[in-house]
């Protein structure tokens, strides 16, 4: 980022130097940890000995496969949210697992939720929560009808993806600011995205294929709050290049904690955690 701020751009990660037999290696390797990549050497003809990669950066991922983010889930991956399960990015604690990882993730979820479904076979509370979740699908099923039914939404669903894209990236620390902010543009973040929020509520779907991205941009948004609600909590820059709180420069040790959040009502709760040598992974029903 700094190269490219002093002008001394684009740059490169040099590769020219590899042999063959580390190509082959290369190309297996970004396969598991970002499989375009290596797509991208296979439709070009060029290995990677043969040219130079340009890199730069690109937008924020929020993601656990780098870091400890995500949801906190138990051996079988379930979350804090009973029946809610977490697999790949979305789990956290467990950095580095690329595409692989994420599969056993997923492949972990699913015994675990078939073990829970046959269990309740036998339970004799099936039928209340037969008719729990028969409550719960006419609610969903009635969300589905408004969006469906609505004629004359003042945006499109394209619209405000992207207005919800260009506020984060400008005000909530993305390249377009080169991962900079400060507490003056996150809390015009978060006012924009409430904007952003309401005027989700009279979006419109002409078919279930539109219904699909209508609900990936409510979902988006709920993450959206929740970056920024993170950002503004953490006082420090503690990952330079990853995000720089202009306003918080430095690392400030009182926030070697876990900052974890929790919805409550429609609004985000935080809540700092200690980091302990030995924690269990495992949770409670509490």
């Amino acid at each position: 980022m700094k190269e490219n701020q002093l002008g001394n751009g684009p740059c490169y990660l040099r590769t020219t130097s590899m042999t063959a037999e580390q190509d082959e290696d290369l190309l297996k390797a970004y396969l598991n940890m970002a499989p375009s990549q290596t797509l991208k050497w296979l439709e070009s003809g060029k290995m990677p000995s043969e040219q130079d990669v340009e890199i730069q950066g690109t937008e924020p991922y929020i993601v656990g496969g780098h870091t400890a983010s995500g949801y906190w889930v138990n051996t079988n991956r379930e979350t804090t949210i009973r029946r809610l399960y977490a697999a790949g990015d979305v789990a956290g604690g467990c950095p580095q697992k690329y595409v692989t990882g994420a599969l056993a993730e997923g492949e972990i979820a699913a015994l675990d939720i078939i073990r829970t479904l046959e269990s309740e076979r036998s339970d004799s509370t099936v039928e209340e929560t037969e008719s729990l979740l028969d409550e719960q699908t006419a609610q969903i099923l009635h969300t589905y009808e408004n969006i469906r039914n609505e004629d004359h939404a003042a945006f499109s669903i394209e619209e405000l993806e992207e207005a919800m894209q260009k506020v984060m990236d400008e005000y909530a620390g993305g390249i377009a600011c080169n991962y900079q902010f400060n507490e003056r543009q996150l809390k015009l973040a978060d006012e924009k995205i409430d904007q952003l929020i309401r005027l989700s509520e009279q979006i419109a779907a002409s078919d279930m294929h539109e219904l699909l991205f209508a609900y990936e941009l409510k979902e988006r948004l709920v993450v959206c709050k929740s970056v920024i609600a993170h950002l503004r909590s953490r006082k420090e820059t503690r990952w330079h290049s990853f995000n720089e709180n202009l306003d918080y420069p430095d690392t400030d040790d009182t926030y070697f904690k876990y900052l974890n959040s929790k919805r409550i009502d429609g609004e985000l709760q935080m809540i700092l955690r200690d980091i302990v040598e030995e924690a269990s992974y495992e949770h409670t029903d509490q």
